[in-house]
């Protein structure tokens, strides 16, 4: 006998209830696999840049390079600061050449910047055109020269005479001694222009223009045949055996400046440095937007490397006394010798520290400054570590191949 089931329907529905999670689940599991990402480079078995620095070297090859060691040590290293200067000439050693009359110039074709020029040497000749005939004006001109002169050397023999019971500045004694010389020069061409509208110096008759003092020849703004009239700058001269160094210096140092504290003057292009000694009761000048003031020194100059104008680097040493009369500042610092610091091609600073017998690491350092022949360093290495002095040029070739 047939018996009709009706699970029939309910087996076929869980069959595709199962074959539909079954689908879903397969496309779950294919959500999660993500393509695998594309790089450009990949680099296997990295090192670390420490691992590449360690040079180790034979017992022979050590004392071939003949490398030797020294341990780095905190010293007390004088307080300093490196600052920027100025180059100028001494004031009064300094003077501008104008034309006394209206005329023309000739014979200065050879006159150029750079030139050098002693004292009396005729530079120009200026041949005046016909000047007005008004005897009065000209005698009273060269009458207020006469008087101007007069005053300017009154005025001299005071500052000499101040300077010469210390209450003076050798600054204000060269101001009045260049006044004097200005005021000179100024009668001379007052009797010249006075001269040649008397008539005795004649009509075309050339008047010499001549150096005042021996010096170098700083700007030329003529030309020979050039048409003037009075009072044309032609020349500027300046005397160059003697410069001073203008150094504009923060206003908190400047009580720490010591007495009569000489300084270092180095040139930029690394000439060879010379010391600057400061200038007699030299005058301030302060700077508010910089909060800096300007304080002079002298160098000795005869063989002409500075020149007016140039820059140059000052290092000035500073004291621990708020005065300025104190003993010299210092800080501890670790320093190394200038021997042990090497520079790779692109200006990175490194030493060679002795790890173990006959193994040298290359160290990364930092330098602070230098401080004679000693290298201040401010990281990088440790106190008491042995750095290479000697051979450490050999080292360096060694380990990238440059020698064997």
């Amino acid at each position: 006998m047939y018996f009709p089931t009706f699970a029939s329907p309910l087996l076929a529905a869980s069959r595709c209830l199962a074959l539909t999670g079954l689908l879903a689940g397969a496309a779950a599991c294919g959500k999660d696999e993500k393509p695998k990402a594309i790089v450009a480079s990949e680099v296997e078995n990295p090192v670390k840049e420490s691992e590449l620095t360690t040079v180790t070297i034979t017992a022979d090859a050590e004392k071939r390079l003949g490398i030797k060691t020294v341990a780095i040590k905190t010293d007390n290293v004088q307080a300093t600061r490196e600052v920027g200067g100025e180059i100028q000439a001494v004031p009064g050693q300094a003077v501008t050449i104008l034309a006394p009359v209206q005329g023309t110039l000739r014979g200065g074709a050879s006159i150029t910047a750079g030139q050098r020029v002693r004292e009396g040497q005729t530079l120009y000749s200026l041949v005046p055109l016909p000047a007005e005939r008004d005897l009065l004006t000209l005698s009273q001109g060269t009458a207020q020269a006469r008087t101007q002169l007069q005053v300017t050397q009154a005025r001299l023999s005071r500052a000499e005479a101040l300077l010469a019971d210390r209450a003076g500045s050798v600054r204000a004694r060269d101001d009045a001694r260049a006044d004097v010389a200005l005021a000179q020069q100024n009668l001379a061409d007052a009797r010249a222009r006075q001269a040649a509208a008397n008539g005795s110096a004649g009509v075309g008759q050339a008047l010499p223009i001549k150096a005042p003092l021996s010096g170098v020849v700083q700007r030329v703004t003529v030309t020979d045949g050039s048409l003037v009239t009075a009072n044309t700058v032609l020349v500027e001269l300046a005397a160059l055996n003697k410069v001073w160094v203008r150094v504009p210096l923060f206003v908190g140092d400047l009580r720490r400046l010591g007495k009569d504290q000489a300084v270092t003057v180095r040139p930029l292009d690394g000439g060879t440095p010379r010391q600057g000694k400061p200038v007699e009761a030299p005058l301030l000048g302060a700077t508010a937007g910089t909060g800096t003031a300007d304080v002079f020194y002298e160098i000795d100059n005869a063989d002409e490397a500075f020149r007016p104008g140039e820059r140059v680097a000052v290092d000035v040493n500073l004291t621990s006394a708020a005065s300025g009369t104190g003993t010299s500042a210092s800080t501890p610092a670790l320093t190394i010798p200038a021997a042990a610091l090497l520079y790779d091609a692109t200006g990175g600073q490194w030493v060679y520290v002795r790890t173990k017998p006959l193994q040298y690491t290359r160290q990364r350092v930092e330098v602070q400054r230098a401080v004679g022949d000693q290298i201040v360093i401010s990281r990088g290495v440790k106190a008491g570590a042995e750095v290479v002095t000697d051979g450490a040029a050999e080292l360096f070739g060694t380990e990238f191949g440059g020698a064997h």
